[in-house]
């Protein structure tokens, strides 16, 4: 039978080497045709053998494996190389190396670089646990042990969909995950500090004992971050924290029975012991329904109760060490491990990580207006309640807490802050708390922030941090802190902290404006920052959080460590700092099921670790030679017209129809935390980061990296091209630009548009190799006013202008990878795109097929067709089970009814078996397919979303 394009054609192949020969042949026909679709003919090809039954769903899905086990595998090579001392056992060379360089230069330049904090890591979690965690932990095995059996292991967990997975996750399972990271993390740590002891020792015979390492912190928000949620109860958080004190009093414990001098210590190990058994006693009751009061005041008071074996101030173990160190009788070698551990207390204290709280902007500015009648949303920057909000914040007067208080409060962020003050008093007095405030674009609610922790009486503790993350806020952001440090009051604060705090957002600068403008802006308010506070304040740290995830979308680097530290912050920005008088601390994040990945082995973890460590012992010498930041004027023009080009598409009412769409159903659960934003917000502002970029990994162009940069200077190409070849730092960053270019695939997205062309399913149903062409007729009488197809080809032809100008600009670069080696790198992924699309169209065929239904049911066939269409198929298959009911016996039930009836006589097995064999299962096994295909895509970026 001919195809659609009149040819008689066999089958297509399922050997992926066949396959892909296939998938090459239908591109190499675009040369005698232009309008030739690779992806989408093979999707054609595909949906033919589906409907005559020359191919089956489960052979697909066999064929899916295949490919995404080689995705696997290519993106656990990039992870080895990456993590590049994995297996080599000798991850830690360059950081030793880096601090004999320091040593050689006298103790106080050894002392500036590893007895002075420098950052650290912070875990996160959001919606990225799209892999099971068996895979990832497969993933990680195979990473750091490449044998067969690791291999074999690999292959059974990316086999396995593990349908159960989405139901696993939950804020306990991605907390429990963040711990087995953070364990492994401490272990690195306590590598790190070995060998800084082991250098000074050397190096300072007579003076290493003087010495107090800083180790590079670790944090995690799991658990405390309430930033688009409100499904963290306050009493979880505090169950969680007591839970992470139970686990570090007993690693301190354990700890202490393996230095030299345990004799010495068996009281603070005891003391450790009953500590940690009333620690977990409090977790116990605060695991309760706080709900109850009864069972409130009970958990309350326990905590609460002074009692022998309460232990909240780590100084009682570091004076205890303390001694020990002192001690001219304590050997050598009992000595240094006894500052190892000290320095893992004072970097950790009463807990595995620190704790980073988040809450928006919105919920601070909620209290300070119900609260103190302020108003903080004026469009000056808030200066007259900034004014008020710095003489109240200059206040003395401390307002005690209880629980009881806790358990009263409805606003969201005073009850964090209560929340602080109760773990300071009742669970670890020493360990800074992270105060990150998200959505940050007025100072008010910073000082207002500070205001309401002085009047808890926690300021001392803590470190009130706003977010940038708005293309507004990055625009505005050192205006916002020029203004802040006008105020006397968050003056004195930044004084008594030593430094200050800023988080930076490249997810959603990246969402809005794109990555490589929202990391130009990024760059540029480090810079802005560092002068305001320069200039007020010489002689303080200034700690940049960047937040970030896992793909090059959310502003993961796609090449070395070194490359993704120093593209967060880079050495130019660390060294103006320097010039200022500022130390410069970096804090960076590992994010969800892939970020924790990269601590999922001891050796993983040690690679990771040490990675971050030679970033911060790397010299911050100026770029000054790089041209970058000498064509300032240049420079911020073509940041504008990028920025400018991102918001247009953005702004497009046909890029909110390509989100709002089928797109979503391409997503699976991969977090705890809802996907869309609350508030009434609609349209691709709706959207989280993770998930907008998920959708655009989806649909294979990660516009937001990939695009703009062709159109931003059409008039200055020359000028343009000339400036990436000679500055590094536009170069790197056009280089991640080039990457996503590689993945980006327009065949993939104009496919999609054609599954919602009408004009294509009745072609397919008269020319096609269609067993059942009324129901493809069906279905496109569906698609009639469908707006999916024309709104997706209007955003495609917009993309395509775009990349042709940039496709030119890449040609004329130096190490611009060529067009050939682009296309072969897409082949697995339009593979998968061109088998997806054919799943789709199959479904829809497949409904297509149904009657109309029964007006009792309250659904229309034209309801299910729109859920197909919209790809909720799930719930097109309950409905349809629903209506149509599978056989079943009930005979035996039933059996003692004595008077004669006619069904009972020939059984009860009246249902519409047939119609489930034919389209319910074949539909439900479509859908599973569809998601199948979006776990193995997201190989591709090497991170969902």
């Amino acid at each position: 039978m001919p195809d659609v394009n009149g040819q008689t054609t066999s089958p297509v192949p399922l050997d992926l080497d066949a396959f892909l020969d296939r998938l090459r042949g239908y591109a190499g026909e675009i040369g005698t045709d232009p309008l030739t679709n690779s992806v989408f003919s093979l999707a054609q090809a595909l949906l033919q053998d589906l409907d005559t039954g020359a191919h089956s769903l489960d052979e697909l899905t066999g064929l899916v494996d295949t490919i995404h086990f080689q995705l696997l595998c290519d993106r656990a090579e990039r992870f080895r190389k990456q993590h590049a001392e994995v297996g080599g056992g000798a991850p830690w060379s360059t950081v030793e190396a880096r601090l004999e360089a320091a040593a050689s230069e006298g103790l106080d330049a050894f002392t500036a670089a590893a007895c002075k904090a420098h950052g650290g890591i912070v875990f996160t979690a959001h919606p990225t646990f799209a892999l099971s965690r068996s895979l990832r932990e497969a993933f990680a095995a195979y990473v750091s042990s490449d044998d067969e059996t690791s291999r074999d292991d690999l292959r059974a967990a990316a086999n396995d969909p593990n349908r159960d997975w989405p139901n696993q996750i939950t804020l306990l399972s991605e907390h429990e995950e963040a711990q087995l990271a953070i364990a492994n993390a401490r272990d690195a740590a306590r590598s790190y500090a070995g060998r800084v002891l082991k250098v000074a020792q050397k190096a300072f015979p007579d003076q290493w004992r003087a010495l107090r390492p800083v180790l590079p912190t670790i944090a995690s928000w799991v658990g405390y971050d309430l930033d688009g949620r409100t499904d963290i109860h306050w009493s979880q958080s505090i169950a969680l924290r007591l839970h992470e004190k139970e686990a570090q009093l007993g690693y301190y414990e354990s700890r202490l029975t393996e230095v030299v001098a345990a004799d010495k210590l068996s009281d603070l190990r005891a003391k450790l012991a009953s500590a940690r058994a009333h620690t977990a006693e409090a977790a116990k009751r605060f695991e309760g329904d706080l709900f109850d009061p009864e069972i409130l005041v009970d958990a309350a008071n326990f905590l609460t109760a002074e009692s022998a074996d309460k232990l909240v101030s780590s100084a009682e173990i570091t004076r205890a060490l303390d001694a020990l160190i002192a001690d001219a009788a304590t050997p050598d070698a009992a000595a240094a491990e006894l500052m190892v551990l000290r320095a893992e207390v004072e970097a950790l204290h009463l807990g595995t990580a620190r704790i980073h709280l988040r809450v928006n902007a919105a919920q601070v500015r909620t209290v300070l207006s119900r609260d103190l009648n302020l108003e903080t949303e004026d469009n000056d920057l808030g200066r007259q309640a900034l004014s008020q909000l710095s003489e109240m914040a200059g206040s003395n007067q401390i307002r005690p807490v209880n629980f009881a208080d806790l358990f009263l409060e409805q606003s969201t962020a005073r009850r964090q802050f209560m929340m602080c003050a109760q773990i300071l008093k009742h669970i670890d007095a020493d360990s800074p708390i992270r105060f990150l405030i998200a959505e940050s674009e007025n100072p008010a609610t910073v000082m207002g922030a500070l205001h309401l922790a002085r009047q808890y009486g926690v300021d001392h503790a803590l470190d009130i941090s706003p977010l940038f993350e708005t293309p507004e806020a990055l625009e505005t952001g050192g205006r916002f802190v020029e203004r802040l440090l006008e105020e006397p009051a968050f003056i004195d604060y930044v004084k008594a902290r030593g430094y200050l705090s800023i988080q930076l957002g490249f997810s959603d600068s990246g969402r809005f404006i794109g990555q490589i403008a929202g990391n130009m802006a990024i760059e540029r308010i480090h810079n802005l920052i560092g002068r305001a506070l320069g200039e007020k304040l010489p002689g303080v740290g200034l700690l940049f959080f960047n937040t970030h995830g896992e793909s090059m979308g959310r502003g993961a680097y796609p090449g070395s460590f070194e490359q993704r530290f120093d593209h967060l912050l880079t050495r130019w920005n660390r060294a103006g700092l320097v010039r200022r008088g500022l130390h410069p601390m970096h804090e960076v994040s590992f994010q969800g099921g892939d970020g924790f990945m990269h601590f999922g082995t001891p050796e993983l973890s040690q690679a990771t670790y040490a990675a971050f460590c030679e970033h911060i012992l790397s010299p911050t010498e100026s770029a000054s030679n790089d041209p970058f930041y000498e064509q300032t004027d240049f420079v911020w023009d073509t940041y504008r017209a990028l920025r400018s080009w991102h918001e247009t598409l953005f702004g497009e009412s046909d890029y909110a129809k390509l989100l709002g769409g089928f797109a979503s159903g391409f997503l699976v659960k991969a977090g705890s935390r809802p996907v869309k934003r609350a508030g009434g917000i609609s349209g691709p502002s709706s959207i989280r980061a993770i998930s907008h970029n998920a959708m655009l990994q989806q649909l294979g162009v990660p516009l937001n990296s990939a695009c703009g940069i062709g159109s931003a200077m059409p008039r200055e190409t020359e000028r343009l091209k000339d400036l990436i070849n000679a500055s590094p730092r536009l170069h790197a960053l056009v280089l991640l630009a080039t990457q996503a270019r590689m993945l980006t695939s327009l065949p993939s997205l104009r496919g999609y548009a054609n599954v919602y062309d009408p004009e294509v399913w009745l072609a397919l149903a008269k020319h096609g190799r269609i067993k059942h062409d009324d129901a493809l007729r069906r279905v496109a009488q569906s698609l009639t006013g469908y707006e999916t197809n024309t709104s997706i080809k209007r955003i495609t032809n917009m993309l395509a202008v775009d990349l042709i100008h940039f496709d030119q600009l890449l040609a004329s670069l130096d190490d611009a990878p060529s067009v050939e080696a682009r296309h072969e790198a897409r082949l697995e992924t339009h593979a998968l795109h061109g088998i997806r699309q054919a799943v789709m169209m199959y479904a829809l065929s497949l409904v297509g097929r149904l009657r109309n239904l029964s007006t009792r049911h309250d659904t229309s066939l034209e309801d299910i067709v729109g859920l197909v269409l919209n790809l909720q198929i799930d719930d097109a298959v309950d409905m349809l089970e629903t209506i149509y009911p599978a056989s079943r016996d009930d005979t035996a039930l039933i059996s003692g009814v004595s008077e004669q009836g006619y069904e009972q006589a020939r059984s009860s097995a009246a249902g519409y078996d047939q119609l489930h064999k034919e389209i319910i299962e074949p539909l439900r096994l479509s859908g599973e397919l569809v998601r199948r295909i979006s776990v193995a895509n997201c190989h591709a970026f090497g991170a969902w979303g």
